[in-house]
Order: structure tokens, then C-alpha cells, then sequence
């Protein structure tokens, strides 16, 4: 019993291997026209695949790279059908791509790579194929008036616009502007629409978003491309951007058109709260260099504030121990009805500029200065009786001259009066 289900296993299992090695699978690649097309057109490349299975499934279509055409591929399958080969019906699915030209001369599209499944219906075995096509080519024409091998926009219809925001030509450093630029075609895929370039230089730094790219526009154009830019100024001076050109042929018309955006120039000045706040920071350390300059000031005066009134101290006390000292306030008491302090000043003086002569007296002094000997006697008599008259004037004019004697006698000296008595200021 148990060998009988084995048996019929068996049988269905060799019936089923039977019925998956018998599937057969080919493929079609072939371009639909042959007529010459020009640049940017299209030719549509149909792909069939054959199989006298009852069903195909998972194919898989692959064009090879090339910068001579691009390939649009189908969302789905053109139509299903049924094709003969050989005398027999197999089942057959329609593919049909559009490749676009991008230049101009003789175009290969080498082999195309196609896989894809068949089985004899659901929960039957599938069989894999994978075959490469052979290879295709077909013509591109240049249009008239554009050199060879130059990549040309061909359509009905093609208008190219741009907005700045906002309008203006004088910028603050800081300032940004947005460019859009807006092309838009028809019959033309909206990847063909090229791109527009800016580069950032010293005065404007350029940033760039993601194109914006539409299709199955209603109207004149059922395609459309958007490329936007923000420019900003980082740079003083005038800047420049080139000009935009965009050349397509009309395909109603046969010409040669160029569309442009023209070139935009731009005066950026520095931005003035910049300066402003330059001038209030130069302004803040100025202030905060005087700060500092009158607390060095306090400090140093407060440390050498007693070291300076010593020394002035000690200034004032040489002065006033001096001969030019003592003989200075012998002239201001002199001012003074003091004769006593007169006396007593004349004779501290002396003891500074002549100790001989101070020690000799009144008689050694006229000895030395005879016209001298008249104020003396005045002083002498005064001294004695405070309301007799005493000539400062003529006392005065004579004590000068006393004392110019006195200087020229001791500059004769080794060493000098005045460095010996008067210090040196």
C-alpha cells in the first residue's frame, strides 16, 4: 500500500518536471520607426516577451548606461497578447520604453538584459529565463544651425522666466536675495531641461536647493523645471553674475532660438550697525583703558605718595637750610617792618654764604662791601630805636650786591659755593 503512494508521487513528480523543462521563453527588441529624429526626441523601443507558458511573471528589463541617449521606462506593460512562433500561440507582454537622443550621429543601445518568469498556470512551477537582446541602433540629426555634437532642446514650445526677491541692486553686507528660474517645454521629458548654474565668489556666497520638476502640465507647456538660488552678500564691492543662455530649436519653425536671463550686478556696502558696533566696542576699551589708567594712577599714588612727601620733604628742608634758601626769606622778611627778624635773617644767611665775615660783625662786612656800611647803620639804629627810619629799598639793593661779591669770591674756591650750599634742584 505504502510502495502504491510512492509510485504516484513519483509519477506526478516526473509529470511536473516534464511539463517545466517543455516551457519555452524568447524575447523581442526592436525600435518601433526608423525615421531620424534630432536631439532631445525620442524613439520608442518596444520589448516583447514570449512564452508558451500560460503565464510570465517578474520581468525585469534592463537598458545599459549611456551618455549618448536616457531611457524612460513604463509604469506598466504597453498590452498583453498573443504572438505565433513557429505555428503555435504563445502568450506575449508588450513593453515600450522611450529613449531621448542627447546627441547628435549614429546611436547604439547595446544588449539589452531581460529576465523574467513562466509557468503553466498558478501553483505550477516557474521557470527563469535570462536573455540578452542584440544590439540597436538608429540616426540622431543635428538641427541647422547648431554645431555638431552640441546638445539642443527640441520642442514646440519653450519660454524661460526669473524673479528676483526682492528687487534691488544696492545690498547691505548680510543681505539675501532669492532667485527662481522657470523653464517649461512640450513634448520633451522635464529631465532634459537644463540646469542652471550659479557659483559663490568673494561678495556672494550662492546656495542652491533641489530643482523643482513637473509633467503633465495642461496648456502650451506640460513640463516644467524651477531651479531656485538665495545670494548672500558676505563682501564688500561690485559684483557681477554672468548671464544665462538656454539654446533650443523649434520644431514648427525649424530656427534656432536662445532664450536669456541677463546678467545681474550688485553694489555691496558694509553693513552700518557693524561699523556702529565696531565704534561702540573701540569706545568700551578706550573707556576700559582709562578705567585701568586712573586705578594705575590711584594705586601708584597711593604707593608713592609717601615716598614723594618724604623726598619733598626732605627737598624742602635742604632748600630752607640752603644759602639760597635762608637768603630768600631774608628778602621776605625785608618786605616786613620786622627789623629784628631782618637782623636775625641776615646774620642766618651769612652763616650759610660768609661764616668769616658773619663772625666778623658789622666792620668786616663794610671792609668787604664799603657801600654797604650806610643800610647797615640804618639796621643797627633801627634795632635800637624801633621808630627811627630804615631804608628796605636801599638795604636790599645793597644786600645783592653784597651777595654777588660773595658768589664771585667763592667761585674761585676748589670747590664752588653753589654746589657746596645750594642744593642742586
Amino acid at each position: 500500500m505504502q510502495s502504491r503512494h510512492s509510485l504516484r508521487y513519483l509519477f506526478l513528480f516526473l509529470f511536473l518536471s516534464l511539463n517545466l523543462f517543455a516551457v519555452d521563453g524568447k524575447i523581442k527588441v526592436f525600435i518601433k520607426s526608423q525615421d531620424t529624429i534630432y536631439t532631445s526626441q525620442k524613439i520608442t523601443v518596444s520589448v516583447e516577451l514570449l512564452s508558451d507558458a500560460f503565464s510570465i511573471t517578474d520581468a525585469k528589463i534592463i537598458f545599459p548606461a549611456s551618455k549618448k541617449y536616457m531611457v524612460q521606462a513604463p509604469k506598466s506593460a504597453a498590452y498583453l497578447g498573443q504572438d505565433e512562433v513557429e505555428g503555435e500561440d504563445w502568450q506575449m507582454v508588450h513593453y515600450d520604453y522611450d529613449v531621448y537622443a542627447l546627441q547628435a550621429g549614429k546611436i547604439e543601445i547595446p544588449s539589452i538584459s531581460v529576465s523574467f518568469t513562466a509557468s503553466m498556470g498558478y501553483g505550477q512551477p516557474k521557470k527563469e529565463f535570462l536573455i540578452k537582446s542584440d544590439s540597436l541602433n538608429f540616426d540622431v540629426r543635428s538641427p541647422e544651425g547648431v554645431k555638431a555634437n552640441q546638445f539642443v532642446l527640441v520642442t514646440d514650445n519653450f519660454i524661460l522666466n526669473s524673479e528676483l526677491k526682492p528687487e534691488k541692486k544696492a545690498l547691505i553686507i548680510g543681505d539675501a536675495l532669492a532667485l527662481s528660474i522657470t523653464q517649461k517645454a512640450q513634448g520633451v521629458p522635464d529631465i532634459l531641461l537644463s540646469p542652471i548654474v550659479y557659483k559663490s565668489n568673494a561678495f556672494l556666497r550662492v546656495y542652491e536647493k533641489e530643482p523643482s520638476l513637473q509633467s503633465g502640465l495642461k496648456g502650451a507647456y506640460d513640463v516644467s523645471r524651477t531651479d531656485s538660488f538665495t545670494f548672500v552678500a558676505n563682501g564688500e564691492g561690485n559684483v557681477t553674475l554672468p548671464s544665462q543662455e538656454i539654446l533650443w530649436w523649434n520644431s514648427k519653425t525649424k530656427t534656432v532660438n536662445v532664450e536669456k536671463i541677463p546678467e545681474m550686478t550688485f553694489e555691496i556696502f558694509p553693513d552700518p550697525q557693524i561699523a556702529i558696533d565696531a565704534q561702540r566696542e573701540k569706545e568700551k576699551k578706550l573707556l576700559l583703558y582709562a578705567g585701568l589708567s586712573v586705578l594705575l594712577l590711584l594705586v601708584g599714588y597711593k604707593l608713592l605718595s609717601p615716598m614723594y612727601h618724604r623726598y619733598k620733604l626732605k627737598r624742602q628742608e635742604a632748600y630752607k637750610k640752603s644759602e639760597e634758601g635762608k637768603f630768600d626769606m631774608l628778602l621776605s622778611t625785608l618786605k616786613k617792618d620786622d627789623a629784628p627778624g631782618v637782623y636775625r635773617d641776615f646774620y642766618h644767611w651769612l652763616s650759610v654764604a660768609s661764616p668769616e665775615l658773619g663772625r666778623g660783625g658789622f666792620s668786616a662786612i663794610i671792609s668787604e662791601q664799603p657801600s654797604f656800611e650806610r643800610s647797615l647803620h640804618e639796621l643797627d639804629e633801627v634795632l635800637a630805636v624801633p621808630k627811627q627810619l630804615f631804608d628796605k629799598t636801599g638795604f636790599t639793593v645793597e644786600l645783592k650786591k653784597f651777595r654777588e661779591v660773595l658768589m664771585k669770591q667763592n667761585e674761585k674756591k676748589e670747590q664752588g659755593l653753589p654746589s657746596d650750599i645750594n642744593p642742586i634742584a
